[in-house]
């Protein structure tokens, strides 16, 4: 059996949260009947799409913010803090 990479995982369990919100959200339950005000399969590819964008959305955010690792540094800026 193939194991999913845990970034796919993530994006599966985003996926499927938003996916039971945004069902719960369009179902109308009456006595009588069930009604999906919205195409099921559609709301399926929207949940995938959000939790994509969330996750590129969270990865940007959070290397926006990590601290700078690679410094070029050469004699002239050495010399110029030193002035």
């Amino acid at each position: 059996m193939e194991q999913k990479s845990a970034p796919a995982d993530r994006a599966h369990e985003i996926a499927v949260k938003i996916y039971v919100e945004l069902v719960a959200r369009n179902t109308e339950i009456t006595q009588e009947s069930v009604k999906l005000t919205a195409s099921a399969a559609n709301i399926a590819t929207l949940s995938l799409r959000l939790s994509e964008a969330f996750l590129q959305t969270e990865a940007d955010a959070i290397a926006a913010k990590a601290p700078v690792t690679k410094y070029t540094v050469q004699g002239e800026d050495i010399a110029a803090w030193s002035k």
